[in-house]
């Protein structure tokens, strides 16, 4: 293999990555067609198994609405059923459940004359689908109208996005995602044969080592994407039920043999080498658990080993671009890109994130660069392999490059380092030293921030402005400490029961606090403002001087009820709704 060999792989790499780009926008198009409908969808969910009888008596508070078409749960050993409502359409239609790893689904859809059931999942031979798709689809003939119930049991993440489709709408959405799914496995296809024939002409055993690893990675593919069981082992339920563990094994394993046998580990850095063994014997035993154990057991072992994995992988990487290794720095960008999506693809699962897109494309897109990246750092290695037996004198720039990328990094660290500093400086200025919560100053900042917000997007925009009652008769009584250790005590539970990200508790100043609560109405605040109320009162606090209870007096104002041009205005109506609380009689909220 020669110098040529080098262009031949980033001719390669050029053409993968247009069909890749290619391959994701076709995908990324089929995602939100326009004939998908928007269904009203309910759900809950049982520690025990129901029958259909039991959940359609189950009283309707039992019942939760879904926010969007596609729910997801993440690991749950639960069972859901999930409830609509379908209007009858003069053509036919199919129901579809873009999601191939479910165990056990059963459809009801309720007619007139009787109740039509549907068996499906990944539990049952391929063959028994009525519709021959790697997801999950039921036909609904012209007219069908009435409630459809859809219950699910999986070991696997409980996700279903349900959609009800014409019949040109659902095979327009197969054939896209079908040519994305034919491109991105031809790519795969192509590095793993063309890297064969790179064994088989140089004898290196890195190129056969990462046509084992694109194989495996193709086979955790196929088992992701329900494909595998639908073209290769449809009547395998053992395969179907352990691909995705026994794959994704594989890949770790033959990803350890490969790196340490591409960056020379051995050679020039024994401890780096130890790890990647020890990482290889992780991923071995991953496959043994995958072998004997259930799904469940098996699957939480491999994101265990994913998402560490990549990054001492990459973290070798870093190291050996440090050294001065041309193609370290290829195969870091390769495993950055791996991890990426491993890491989003992880989160999709564990019911973290939801966004289809996201969830079923991270690891398609980010492999495909990673294994379009790594076929191509073979080439360039293999080809500085020869060029540092021919051209000696070329070690002189190498170690000078080196020097550059040490120091490079070094003032990358330093920088880093300075900006870690003023980023705890800037925190410790909006932050109350005793309570750990915003301070007023903050507090001030944000407010404004969010009433600039809520008059832009015209959402509504809640404040509660708090005081500790008789707060200085407790200083007094037990002592400032006790007092302390209450505001404390008071600010941890107040952090407990604003649960939204969005929501910003602040320590105004002694014993008064201020909530700020965005997209809240009048209403909502005031219930969140109750509920304080009774926890706090319900309470009794943790003090040198013993236990000890308090109350709150608490307004409430919201841009929901009136309109505020400024901060200052919105603050003064909060301030006055407290004043109100206090001249009531304390313990209360009030309302302005």
């Amino acid at each position: 293999m020669t110098k040529a060999s080098g262009v031949s792989a980033l001719q390669w790499l050029f053409l993968a990555l247009v069909a890749l780009l290619f391959s994701a926008s076709a995908a990324a198009a089929q995602i939100l067609p326009e004939n998908q409908s928007e269904l009203a969808i309910e759900y809950t969910n049982s520690q025990q198994k129901l029958d259909l009888e039991t959940a359609k008596n189950l009283p309707s508070t039992d019942w939760r609405k879904l926010d969007t078409d596609r729910a997801s749960f993440g690991y749950t050993t639960d069972e859901y059923w999930f409830r609509f409502k379908l209007d009858a359409k003069p053509y036919d239609r199919i129901l579809h459940i873009a999601y191939p790893l479910l165990d056990e689904l059963t459809i009801y859809v309720m007619q007139s004359e009787g109740v039509r059931t549907y068996l499906m999942g990944d539990t049952i031979p391929f063959s028994d689908r009525l519709i021959p798709t790697s997801e999950f689809a039921v036909p609904l003939s012209e007219g069908t109208n009435g409630e459809i119930y859809i219950k699910v049991n999986t070991q696997s993440s409980m996700r279903l996005p349900i959609a009800v489709r014409t019949e040109v709408g659902f095979f327009e959405t197969q054939m896209s995602r079908r040519i994305a799914e034919g491109v991105y496995f031809g790519v795969l296809l192509c590095m793993a044969v063309y890297n064969l024939f790179g064994f088989i002409a140089s004898r290196e055993p890195e190129f056969g080592v990462y046509s084992l690893y694109t194989l495996f990675f193709a086979g955790l593919m196929l088992s992701l994407e329900g494909l595998g069981f639908h073209y290769l082992w449809p009547d395998s339920l053992y395969l179907q039920d352990k691909g995705i563990p026994i794959f994704g094994s594989l890949t770790f394993l033959t990803a350890a043999l490969f790196a340490y046998q591409l960056l020379e580990l051995k050679r020039y850095r024994y401890t780096w080498g130890r790890g990647l063994m020890v990482m290889a014997f992780l991923a071995g035993l991953s496959l043994l658990i995958a072998i004997f154990a259930n799904y469940r057991v098996s699957i939480h072992v491999l994101l265990s080993l994913a998402v560490p994995g990549c990054l001492f992988l990459l973290v070798v990487g870093v190291y050996m671009w440090r050294k001065g290794f041309v193609y370290a720095r290829i195969f870091t960008l390769a495993w950055c890109s791996l991890l990426v999506s491993v890491v989003v693809n992880s989160l999709g699962y564990l019911g973290i994130i939801d966004s289809m897109f996201i969830q079923r494309h991270a690891i398609m897109i980010g492999s495909g660069i990673e294994i379009l990246l790594l076929s191509w750092v073979l080439a360039v290695r293999y080809s500085e392999q020869r060029k540092e037996r021919l051209q000696a004198e070329q070690r002189y720039n190498r170690e000078l490059e080196e020097s550059v990328d040490e120091r490079t990094f070094e003032l990358q660290v330093a920088l880093r380092e300075l900006q870690d500093v003023n980023t705890e400086l800037e925190q410790k200025n909006t932050e109350d030293p005793l309570t750990g919560l915003y301070n007023r100053r903050y507090f001030q900042q944000h407010l404004e921030r969010e009433l600039r917000r809520t008059l832009r997007r015209e959402l509504p925009l809640a404040l509660l402005m708090i005081d500790v009652d008789h707060f200085k008769p407790v200083n007094d009584t037990y002592g400032h400490l006790a007092g302390d250790q209450i505001l404390q005590q008071l600010a941890k539970l107040m952090q407990q029961h604003a649960k939204r990200a969005a929501d910003i508790v602040c320590r105004y100043g002694g014993e008064e606090f201020a909530i700020i609560l965005p997209e809240t109405d009048l209403q909502e605040a005031e219930t969140f403002a109750s509920q304080l109320l009774e926890t706090v009162r319900n309470t009794e606090f943790k003090t040198d001087a013993g236990l000890l209870k308090i109350t709150l007096s608490i307004g409430v104002i919201s841009t929901s009820v009136r309109i505020f041009d400024n901060v200052d205005e919105l603050f003064k109506a909060a301030d006055d709704a407290l004043y109100a609380a206090k001249n009531e009689g304390r313990d209360r909220l009030a309302v302005q």
